[in-house]
């Protein structure tokens, strides 16, 4: 019987993943579901440091910033409150030294992270923009502020790549082993409209296509696998938008055998199979049992990937 799905291939990705190494998340709400799936495989990854990024040209910005020794701070004050257009909500501070120090020292870290990482996955979440009026760059958040202090647009795939090729640039001569790896997210953004967004993917998809046409980046189907491989409903949580944790699973799992070589696969089942067995609560005489084949699995892990972290 022929199988009720539509499956196709993905290209190894190479280098493979492996637990010597951090993993770097940025983008859309998407990237963090996987940078979760990633940490409990058992590896050292940081996902949004300054919370979710859903443009691509917002997203640049933070990455040039944590480039940059002095960056454009774009901060402003509402209901009391410090914020940086550049960062979401939980950068939301009473004092402007506050936010300014938190911002820096966010940055660093996560510049830091880059140096120590093999693969940095960028996922793009939406075209359409919010530029404050004030200054005319788009946000990464608009933090509730009036809609009058925004101008919304849909941002063509052409200026997209006229941002990321020079920084792309920039970021293989800091981190010339990392490697960039771009999805884009099967979210849907239907306030925009669903004809709207469907514009908004298409628009990003080009970009991304031009992008690693023009650099060593290459792209991972996550978008593909959820809206043309799975292509259900039931593969969605209850508002129909965001992939069920499911989809997630299964995207996470494609990656992981387009990605990793024997011996990590096997680590990864050998860490899952640990947290899942930390997870269970023992009933009476069975705690002792419990901690002992916790402690035995534990130290078989540690003699492979002696760092790993529980």
């Amino acid at each position: 019987m022929q199988p009720f799905y539509l499956s196709f291939s993905i290209p190894e990705l190479r280098p493979e993943l492996s637990h010597s190494k951090g993993l770097a998340f940025l983008g859309s709400c998407f990237s963090d579901e996987i940078a979760a799936k990633a940490i409990y495989a058992g590896f050292h990854a940081v996902s949004n440091p300054v919370g979710t990024v859903f443009h691509p040209l917002a997203l640049a910005r933070f990455l040039s910033n944590c480039l940059m020794e002095k960056p454009m701070e774009r901060l402003d004050s509402i209901d009391d409150r410090f914020i940086s257009w550049d960062a979401s909500s939980k950068f939301c501070i009473g004092s402007r030294w506050e936010l300014l120090t938190k911002l820096t020292e966010t940055r660093k870290a996560f510049k830091e992270a880059l140096s120590s990482s093999s693969h940095l996955f960028i996922t793009f979440g939406t075209a359409w923009g919010y530029a404050l009026n004030e200054d005319g760059i788009i946000v990464s958040n608009c933090h509730k502020a009036p809609a009058q202090c925004f101008t919304k647009s849909l941002t063509v795939s052409g200026e997209i790549v006229r941002v990321w090729l020079p920084l792309i640039d920039e970021l293989k001569c800091l981190f010339p082993e990392l490697k960039l790896v771009f999805t884009l997210s099967p979210v849907r953004h239907i306030r925009d409209g669903m004809v709207q967004n469907n514009q908004s993917k298409a628009v990003l998809l080009d970009a991304i296509r031009q992008i690693c046409e023009q650099t060593e980046s290459v792209y991972f189907p996550s978008y593909e696998i959820v809206i043309d491989e799975l292509r259900d409903y039931r593969f969605f949580k209850q508002d129909r938008i965001h992939p069920s944790e499911e989809a997630i699973e299964y995207v996470w799992s494609r990656l992981v055998e387009s990605a990793c070589a024997h011996d990590t696969y096997a680590l990864i089942e050998e860490i899952v199979r640990y947290r899942k067995l930390k997870s269970h609560i023992p009933m009476g005489d069975d705690h002792s049992k419990h901690e002992l084949k916790l402690g035995e699995k534990l130290a078989a892990i540690h003699v492979k990937f002696p760092s790993f972290a529980q």
